[in-house]
């Protein structure tokens, strides 16, 4: 049988396949990464270099237990050329790995920018006769900022190859409400809704068989008492939910975001993960293995707490 096209389809394929809601996500800050794989490094290309190495020891630490990794452009852009080039190889590693990749860039601008943001994040750039694949990720973060017209570009190469956006709706920071939580409208609603509604106006007409679509929204741990509304508004719309572990969200408040059958939110989690390094007890032990079983304990340890608190929730789907 031929895999699902349609990127919601694919997401909860490997869901279910991993038995697991965990997203990894890659942060190469180099403040984060083992002193030891910092050693010599002097230039820009020497820095894009570690942090390259350090997120595939990541991702093979978790390849078979999770079903997508989360590299968050902005690390590895700030090596310059370098960085780009190693997130696009870090990205193509995590696929053959069999990993979804959901690439956060929290892109937004309109028109042709906004087309070129695509081709570089999901699409193909057409030279000549060729049409050739630049991240190439699964999905790709966005911002709705500037109305649904800035989306349509990143949206239509989306679907052109069977991939998705997560909007962002309600983020994990802490001063997300200066704007997110404005009343707004003869309703007084707060714009997060007003951008809920948006994600579920959007993804209307691309439903999956699963039942989702492929415009997915950003909704943060750190606001769990809001997830039922934001269920509610977006029914159709696959949550990706960060501040698992270090910004203090609750793998108990985890199960609010899912449907009753256990389905439609993954939680990110990055320097909780990427960070399990730091456990090592054999200062023997070669830096790179341990980034790799580090992170695999990490992960293990992480879907199994995720596990208990659903069970308890009456949301867990295996």
């Amino acid at each position: 049988m031929a895999p699902p096209t349609h990127f919601a389809d694919r997401l909860i394929e490997r869901v279910d396949l991993t038995r697991s809601h965990l997203v990894v996500g890659l942060d190469p800050d180099l403040r984060e990464l083992p002193p030891a794989l910092l050693e010599g490094v002097e230039t820009l290309a020497d820095a894009a270099d570690a942090a390259e190495r350090f997120a595939i020891a990541v991702i093979d630490g978790v390849a078979d237990l999770v079903p997508a990794v989360k590299p968050q452009s902005a690390f590895f852009e700030a090596f310059g050329s370098a960085g780009v080039a190693a997130l696009e190889r870090v990205e193509a590693h995590a696929r053959g790995a069999g990993l979804l990749v959901l690439e956060d860039a929290k892109r937004g601008d309109i028109g042709n920018t906004m087309a070129a943001y695509a081709t570089a994040s999901l699409g193909r750039l057409r030279v000549g006769e060729h049409a050739l694949p630049v991240h190439d990720a699964d999905a790709v973060t966005v911002s709705p900022y500037l109305g649904a017209e800035s989306l349509a570009p990143m949206l239509d190469v989306a679907r052109c190859f069977g991939k998705g956006i997560f909007v962002l709706v309600r983020t994990s920071n802490p001063g997300s409400g200066e704007l997110q939580e404005a009343l707004l409208g003869p309703d007084g609603l707060p714009l997060y809704a007003l951008v809920a509604a948006l994600v579920n106006r959007l993804g209307a007409d691309s439903v999956g068989a699963r039942g989702y679509s492929d415009v997915g929204a950003v909704t943060g741990l750190t606001y769990p008492e809001e997830a039922p509304i934001l269920r509610e508004l977006m029914p159709r719309a696959y949550l990706l939910v960060p501040g698992l572990g270090a910004q203090g969200g609750r793998p108990e408040d985890f199960a609010r975001y899912l449907d009753e059958d256990g389905l439609g939110a993954v939680a990110a989690a990055s320097r909780s993960i990427a960070g399990g390094w730091r456990a090592r007890t054999d200062p023997g032990e070669p830096v790179l293995e341990a980034v790799r079983r580090g992170a695999a304990q990490a992960a293990t340890a992480t879907n199994a707490t995720l596990a208990v608190a659903l069970e308890a929730a009456g949301r867990l789907r295996w």
